[in-house]
């Protein structure tokens, strides 16, 4: 694998704000309560994962962005910008244009910190919403494209244009799954693991083009485990797979195992109020 497509730098942001006080999914209630210490507690056990990975020399950077009081969501690193490389090599990000208002305020902490690394920057059309590696995901040189809930369609035809990358959109219709990283984990050798229930047979139909073999995860499962908003990653030193997910699982962490994943399992049971989990808490970047 060209090491150049591999994203080894990690960004995290701590949930020191974080809670629930509004409802953007359905595992949202304002009636749950949250319990911050717990959040930090969780946050930091997979901080430590990440940064012993990288003293293995398996990841390069572990970044902490600051929190910003206010931005309750903001420990979801996954949606404000979707970073990628050109044939070049030339590294570039694509702002999100986020559904709700209070996400729309998280985006320029993201965009400050890729211009100080020396990211270009892309912008899309304001009429149309995006919200970045929570529903765009690369996979061997293709971009897979949820839209429904929190993306346009149409963001997409943009995003083609910006990354000189083909884009497969996939219609999201269940609430759910709102965005495609709940309900979607590609493997490293062709390989999905999908939630059936996520999708038009239409467009299961298109992804078996794509991938060899696809594994078809429990509703159920996925929604209560959160098992398909895992981290999935190759190292660029040892070319070995790792996955970090939610504890509790059964099915999704067999696959992997089979897979010759080594995996990590930890709790984020806090940020699961919210409708996310581990691969909404990070940003994987070049």
């Amino acid at each position: 694998m060209n090491k150049s497509i591999i994203m080894n730098n990690i960004l995290l942001c701590p949930p020191d704000y974080f809670t629930v006080i509004d409802t953007k999914n359905p595992y949202m209630n304002r009636e749950q309560s949250t319990n911050l210490d717990l959040a930090k507690k969780q946050w930091n056990t997979l901080l430590e994962i990440y940064q012993n990975l990288k003293k293995q020399g398996h990841i390069s950077e572990v970044h902490i962005l600051t929190p910003v009081q206010g931005l309750e969501d903001m420990v979801f690193c996954a949606n404000q910008v979707f970073p990628f490389q050109d044939k070049n090599n030339n590294r570039h990000v694509i702002l999100s244009n986020m559904k709700y208002p209070s996400r729309q305020r998280e985006v320029p902490y993201f965009e400050q910190f890729f211009r100080e690394k020396d990211y270009q920057v892309h912008t899309l059309p304001k009429e149309y919403c995006f919200e970045g590696m929570g529903d765009l995901i690369l996979h061997n040189h293709t971009l897979f494209g949820g839209y429904g809930y929190r993306t346009d369609k149409n963001v997409y035809a943009y995003i083609q244009k910006i990354t000189q990358m083909p884009v497969v959109p996939l219609e999201l219709k269940n609430p759910y799954f709102y965005h495609l990283d709940t309900c979607f984990l590609p493997l490293h050798d062709h390989t999905l693991l999908i939630v059936q229930e996520a999708f038009t047979s239409q467009d299961i139909e298109k992804l078996k083009s794509h991938f060899y073999d696809i594994f078809f995860v429990p509703e159920e499962e996925a929604k209560q485990y959160f098992s398909l908003n895992a981290h999935v990653f190759t190292s660029p030193l040892t070319q070995k797979y790792f996955a970090i997910l939610q504890k509790g699982d059964t099915l999704t962490k067999s696959i992997l195992q089979q897979k010759n994943y080594t995996i990590f399992e930890v709790d984020t049971s806090e940020f699961m109020k919210s409708g996310g989990s581990v691969f909404c808490m990070k940003m994987a970047y070049w």
